[in-house]
C-alpha cells in the first residue's frame, strides 16, 4: 500500500523506522511491518542532519514514489518486447556520430590504458541506451546493449571503469566533440546563453563534489552542481561540473572565458543569463574586464528598483511610447518600451594587496527594456489569487510553518510586538499591499543590457531564448533520467554526466542543425524510441514501429523512403546506419 516514517518511544528516545502498511489477505485487514531501521533521534542529528525527521520523510516520500513509478513500469508495454526485437532508430545518433569523426581521437586518448573493450563503443552504446532506455549501468548493460542494433559486447564493469577514465579529463571530449562539430559548421559565439542545475543523490552522505546546498528541486540529499553554456545558434558548448555547496555565480564568467580562450574566440560575447547569475561582479568582469555584454532580466518587485524606475515601467504618456507586436490576426503578443541611462553598480572583493574586504564602485550605461505580455498577465494575476487564497487559510500562527506556506509566505504579515514594543500573541493579517503591488506588475519584466544598439524586439526575443536551456536541462533530467545519480565515485559521477551532456549536445545539432528546427528534440527521441525491428530467421527486419506522425517527418527530411515499410531488408538496415548523410557543410 505505502510507507511511513514511524516515530517509537523507548527508554533512550525516539526510535524512527520505516514501516509498510500493506493487506493481509488472510486475515483480511490492513497490517504494517518494518521495513527499515533508521536509529534514534538523538544519534541521527549532526551537521549533515540537523532534522532527522525531516530528512527520513523525505526519503520515505521518495520511495513510495519510486514504489508507484515501478509499479506503472510493470505495467507499460516494455522497451523490448522479445529476444529478436532490435532498436533501429538511434541510425541518426549513430549516423551523425560517424559524420563528426571522433573515434580516431577517443581511440588515440583510451590507447594509453589497455583496455580490453573500445572506448569509443561504450561511449555510442551509452549515449543510444541513454536516449532509447534510460535507466540503472546495470540494466543498460543486461537489457539494452543486446537489444542495439551493431552493439558490441561490454560488462557492467567495464562501463563502470570506462565511465571513470572518460570522467576524469570529460572536458577533453567536450572539446573534441565541439572540435569536429566545427569542421563542418560555423559557430556563433557573439552570444553565450548561460543557467545552472543540480543534480540529487539517492541517500548518502557528503562526500567531494556531492555536498549539502540549495537545491533546485528542495532535495535534502546530497547535490551536485552542473553548469551549461549554449552559443548563439543554442547548441551546446560548454558543461562545468562543481560542488553542491558552491555559488554558481562565478561560473558563467569562467566558462566563458575559456570558451574564449579554447576556441580562440577574438569578438565580443554578450552573456545572456537570468537575472540571479548577472550580479554587479560578473557585470564588471564582463564590460571592464573583458570587453564583453551582457543581457539579463531584473526583478521589479521588492526593493531592487527605486521607486523612480518603477513608476518608469508604468507611464503611458507620450515620452514613453510603446511599441505594439501582434500575431497575424492583430491580437496583441507583447508591447515593448525602452530607454537609455548610465547606472551605477557595487560589489564587494577582498584587496590582493591587504586582504581587507573593498567596496568596488562603477557606472555603466546601459539599455533598459520593459515588455508586457498580456497573456502572462492572466496567468500571474491568477497565480497570486491562488497563493492569497492559501495564505488566507492560515488563521493560527502554530498551524504556519514556511514549508507549508511556500511562496505564499509573501503575502501574510505577521506582527508579535505591540505599538509600545511589547510581546504579543502573533496576530496574523493578510498584507494587502504586497497583493496589490505584485497585481499590478502582473505581465510586466523589465531586461537589461549592455548592448545600446540592439533594437528592444532583438533584445526581447534574445532573452527569451534562454527558455531553451531551461528545456535542455528538462530534457536531461526527465527524458534522459540524469537523476536521481546511483554512481559513487567522483570520475564515474561525472563520466555519467558527460554521456548525458554528449546525448543532448547530438539532439540539439540533429534539432537544429540538421533538421532545422523541424522537429523538435521530443519528437527526436520519441522516433528513435519508437523506430524497432524484429528480426526474421533470413537477417530482414519486420518494422514494429507504430509513430507515424514522427516517423513522417523523419522521412521527408531524411530522403530515406523506406522507413515506414513494412519489411526491411538486411542491405536496407545496414545502408541506414553506414550511409546516412546528416550533416551539410557551412563551408
Amino acid at each position: 500500500m505505502s510507507y511511513y516514517l514511524r516515530k517509537d518511544k523507548k527508554k533512550r528516545g525516539i526510535y524512527l523506522q520505516m514501516y509498510d502498511r500493506y493487506w493481509d489477505k488472510e486475515k483480511k485487514q490492513a497490517r504494517s511491518k518494518s521495513i527499515q531501521a533508521f536509529g534514534y533521534l538523538e544519534d541521527l542529528i549532526s551537521n549533515e542532519m540537523p532534522d532527522p525527521v525531516a530528512y527520513y520523510k523525505e526519503y520515505v516520500r521518495q520511495k513510495n514514489e519510486e514504489r508507484a513509478a515501478s509499479a506503472a513500469e510493470e505495467t507499460r508495454p516494455r522497451a523490448f518486447a522479445s529476444p529478436v526485437e532490435y532498436n533501429l532508430g538511434h541510425f541518426l545518433l549513430h549516423s551523425l556520430l560517424e559524420e563528426l569523426g571522433v573515434r580516431k581521437i577517443i581511440d588515440i586518448l583510451a590507447s594509453q590504458m589497455r583496455f580490453q573493450f573500445s572506448i569509443y563503443d561504450m561511449i555510442a552504446q551509452l549515449i543510444f541506451a541513454r536516449v532509447i532506455y534510460p535507466c540503472s549501468k546495470s540494466k543498460t548493460v543486461s537489457a539494452v546493449f543486446p537489444h542495439l542494433y551493431g552493439s558490441s559486447p561490454i560488462s557492467e564493469d567495464q562501463v563502470y571503469d570506462g565511465l571513470a577514465f572518460v570522467g576524469e579529463t570529460y572536458k577533453k571530449y567536450i572539446e573534441l566533440f565541439n572540435h569536429c562539430y566545427e569542421q563542418h559548421v560555423h559557430r556563433d559565439f557573439s552570444k553565450g546563453f548561460f543557467d545552472c542545475t543540480n543534480y540529487y543523490f539517492e541517500i548518502d552522505l557528503p562526500r567531494e563534489d556531492k555536498q549539502k546546498g540549495p537545491s533546485k528541486e528542495n532535495k535534502h540529499e546530497p547535490i551536485i552542481g552542473q553548469a551549461l553554456l549554449l552559443d548563439a545558434d543554442l547548441v551546446p558548448v560548454a558543461m562545468q561540473m562543481y560542488p553542491g555547496n558552491e555559488s554558481e555565480k562565478p561560473y558563467i564568467r569562467k566558462m566563458l572565458e575559456e570558451m574564449k580562450t579554447r576556441y580562440k574566440v577574438s569578438g565580443k560575447t554578450v552573456q545572456v543569463a537570468d537575472k540571479g547569475l548577472n550580479c554587479a561582479r560578473n557585470i564588471y568582469a564582463a564590460v571592464k574586464e573583458a570587453d564583453d555584454g551582457y543581457l539579463f532580466s531584473k526583478s521589479i518587485r521588492g526593493t531592487s528598483l527605486s521607486a523612480k524606475e518603477k513608476q518608469w515601467i508604468l507611464l503611458e504618456n507620450d515620452a514613453n511610447v510603446w511599441e505594439n507586436h501582434t500575431d497575424k490576426d492583430g491580437t496583441l503578443l507583447y508591447r515593448l518600451k525602452s530607454c537609455v541611462d548610465t547606472f551605477t553598480y557595487q560589489f564587494k572583493e577582498t584587496d590582493p594587496e591587504t586582504g581587507k574586504e573593498i567596496t568596488k564602485r562603477f557606472s555603466v550605461v546601459e539599455k533598459r527594456i520593459v515588455s508586457y505580455n498580456p497573456a502572462l498577465a492572466k496567468k500571474q494575476r491568477a497565480e497570486i489569487m491562488k497563493m492569497v487564497d492559501k495564505a488566507s487559510n492560515f488563521t493560527t500562527y502554530k498551524k504556519m510553518t514556511q514549508e507549508e506556506l511556500g511562496d505564499s509566505s509573501k503575502y501574510i504579515k505577521i506582527t508579535n510586538k505591540d505599538k509600545n514594543g511589547r510581546k504579543i500573541k502573533p496576530l496574523i493579517e493578510v498584507n494587502q499591499a504586497k497583493i496589490d503591488e505584485d497585481l499590478k506588475y502582473a505581465g510586466y519584466n523589465l531586461m537589461v543590457t549592455s548592448e545600446l544598439d540592439m533594437e528592444p524586439r532583438q533584445v526581447y526575443q534574445t532573452y527569451h531564448s534562454l527558455w531553451k536551456i531551461e528545456e535542455s536541462f528538462r530534457i536531461t533530467k526527465s527524458y534522459l533520467d540524469a537523476r536521481p545519480v546511483y554512481v559513487q565515485k567522483k570520475e564515474t559521477i561525472y563520466g555519467h554526466f558527460l554521456i548525458c551532456y554528449l546525448s543532448l549536445f547530438l539532439l540539439r545539432v540533429l534539432e537544429i542543425k540538421v533538421f532545422k528546427n523541424e522537429i523538435n528534440s521530443y519528437d527526436l527521441i520519441a522516433f528513435m524510441r519508437d523506430f524497432r525491428g524484429a528480426k526474421e530467421k533470413d537477417g530482414s527486419y519486420i518494422n514494429i514501429s507504430r509513430n507515424q506522425t514522427v516517423n513522417e517527418k523523419v522521412k521527408k527530411l531524411t530522403g530515406l523512403t523506406n522507413l515506414d515499410a513494412l519489411y526491411l531488408s538486411e542491405k536496407e538496415v545496414e545502408n541506414l546506419f553506414k550511409n546516412c548523410m546528416l550533416l551539410e557543410s557551412e563551408y
